[in-house]
């Protein structure tokens, strides 16, 4: 996709005030490199020890209570009576009590799936994240009322700071989301700044197709005012290192309901892990200033309300299989235990599946600056056995492709620019995909018309993006592999892109080569 000329709403942005000492334009563009094309270079990528002690999984300090709402069961059962992809109108999907709708809604976004016995990583859930570790955490705002989504706990947990949390103004739902740099390895360096902001992207685009299946309205407020109430409710919460967090109203809903005691024992006052929430590190610090850029760039723009956020996309094949499998079978692909990366076998994948995927890619995110960079970034998709199509990269515009140029071994191509090669105790299974999509963009054009904030602004469209592939890609049974480590240099040439376009992105489509008994984790 390529875009026109910047707009009224581009220049708003690039002249919005720049906080005293925040990461000026060179900056961010010395940052964009350092943890993009120059990684390699700047010794930025290191080995990740699995062993090594992160914060996934630990709630925030004062997120440990033993007090608040558990979430509602049965969360299966409707996903399973829902039809994919359903009608193109929101409310497909109905709990069978008013009261309840808020739970169902966060247990389809953001909840646990399932544990597969041998895997060295944590439990999946509904969404991807980088290593299993899924460092962005959602909070609920309803007034005064803070709480934190404790998946493990399957409950609304109270946020209960001593000096009180301050809340979010007005009488609606919020969610908060927001992605804490500790739960990431620390080998990652400055490359967890971009998982984490295209993982909110992620996040949000969960959150809105859960919306849209509950006929719940959502709309993302970037606003200067809710961005600030958003920060001050997150920090609330404990130490820790965070990221510029995301608000998203929920219109429609009562009440989440009055706390009371949580069964099971409540969280541990303290953990050892603690130590590690604020770690002296400076890539942490130039990650949290970068993203911070998030919250400073709406001055000058029009205060009309936000348009509404949805995350289905307009019409499509039908699937043939309901809401609760499509979530089930989403992953990114595995390795039997003790061995890493991801195992494909040769496929044919269908023309269906591709019009599918390309549906998905085709929704917009929500926001006009948000929909206006993603008009910037050019998605490209290489193909090998789908639909009858030849082998090679085709460009994508709008639902349709157009072919770029012919390359009947395109994957094996493709193979060595992948951070995992094959050796004896790893396997990428690159060569065999039937589909790799590549997000891809002019990094420098895009901070010159957009201004600093417009890396984190990329992220989030990425990930918004990624997140529909994901789910398309589940819903006929393949393995949608995000990746973001890759060789830039090695990539570029092959999809024809130009010099200074830079390929930002990857996601790896294609069928499993392993697969073992799980263990159902969906309440």
């Amino acid at each position: 996709m390529t875009a026109p000329a910047p707009a009224a709403l581009s220049t708003a942005a690039s002249t919005a005030t720049r906080p005293p000492g925040a990461p000026t334009l060179a900056d961010v563009r010395r940052f964009a490199f350092r943890q993009g094309p120059g990684k390699g270079h700047l010794g930025e990528q290191h080995p990740v020890d699995d062993r090594t002690e992160t914060t996934s999984a630990l709630p925030p300090r004062w997120a440990r209570s033993a007090t608040g709402v558990p979430l509602p069961l049965g969360t299966h059962e409707l996903l399973a009576a829902t039809p994919y992809p359903g009608p193109c109108e929101p409310g497909t999907l109905a709990a069978p009590a008013a009261r309840d709708r808020l739970g169902h809604l966060l247990t389809t976004a953001f909840g646990l799936q399932r544990r597969e016995p041998s895997h060295r990583y944590a439990d999946h859930r509904s969404v991807a994240s980088g290593r299993a570790k899924y460092p962005v955490h959602a909070f609920l705002a309803q007034g005064s009322a803070v709480r934190y989504l404790d998946v493990y706990r399957h409950a609304l947990v109270d946020v209960t700071p001593p000096e009180g949390v301050g809340g979010v103004s007005g009488d609606g739902t919020s969610v908060l989301l927001a992605a804490r740099y500790s739960d990431l390895p620390a080998a990652y360096g400055r490359m967890r700044y971009a998982v984490t902001e295209v993982e909110l992207g992620v996040n949000l685009r969960s959150l809105c197709v859960a919306a849209d299946l509950f006929g719940v309205p959502a709309r993302l407020a970037l606003d200067v005012g809710s961005s600030a109430e958003a920060e001050a409710v997150v920090r609330s919460a404990g130490a820790g290192t965070w990221s510029a967090p995301l608000a998203v109203r929920l219109g429609g809903l009562g009440p989440a309901g009055p706390s009371t005691v949580l069964p099971g024992p409540a969280g541990s006052a303290s953990d050892d892990r603690d130590r590690l929430l604020e770690p002296a590190d400076p890539s942490v610090r130039d990650m949290a200033a970068v993203s911070a850029l998030r919250h400073g760039l709406r001055h000058d723009l029009p205060t009309d309300p936000p348009p509404p956020a949805r995350g289905l996309p307009e019409g499509g094949p039908a699937g043939g299989t309901d809401w609760a499998q499509v979530l089930w079978n989403r992953t990114a692909g595995r390795m039997p235990d003790q061995l890493y990366g991801f195992a494909l076998r040769p496929a044919e994948v269908s023309a269906d599946c591709l019009a599918d995927l390309l549906a998905w890619a085709d929704r917009p995110p929500p926001d006009r600056l948000l929909a206006e960079v993603a008009d910037r970034i050019r998605l490209s998709v290489a193909l090998q056995g789908v639909g009858g199509l030849p082998a090679g990269v085709h460009l994508v515009q709008g639902r349709e492709l157009m072919l770029s140029h012919l390359r009947p071994r395109i994957m094996a191509a493709l193979q060595p620019g992948f951070a995992q090669q094959p050796s004896p105790n790893t396997d990428s299974g690159m060569r065999h995909a039937a589909m790799v999509w590549v997000h891809s963009v002019d990094v420098d054009a895009l901070l010159d018309d957009f201004g600093p904030a417009a890396l984190g602004l990329l992220q989030l469209c990425l990930g918004w993006s990624v997140h529909g592939l994901c789910l398309a890609a589940a819903a006929h049974g393949l393995v949608a592999r995000p990746a973001r480590s890759f060789v830039e240099y090695h990539v570029q040439p092959l999809l024809g892109l130009r010099r200074e376009e830079t390929p930002v992105f990857m996601t790896v489509c294609g069928t499993s080569r392993f697969t073992e008994p799980m263990l159902d984790l969906r309440p």
